[in-house]
């Protein structure tokens, strides 16, 4: 299944620092236990998200955090006269 981008410049930028952090602080840490296994399961989301610009929770929920860009003619905006 494949879904069109549905995240911002922000969230994208925001999800691959947080997912950076959080994937070295868990690789930082001298036993991986549950927890750290967990930490870089989601990190790893974060990233691939931040990446490709897209994000199966927001699709599920109907979120759009992308911008669209508002006076661009589009083949859907335009009319035929």
């Amino acid at each position: 299944m494949s879904i069109e981008q549905n995240l911002g410049n922000v969230e994208r930028v925001t999800r691959l620092v947080l997912g950076t952090f959080l994937i070295w602080l868990g690789l930082t840490s001298p036993h991986l236990n549950g927890i750290e296994w967990f930490v870089a399961i989601i990190s790893t989301a974060l990233i691939l998200n931040g990446i490709f610009s897209r994000c199966y929770l927001w699709y599920v929920l109907d979120i759009n955090t992308k911008t669209k860009r508002h006076g661009k003619c589009s083949p859907e905006t335009s009319t035929q006269g």
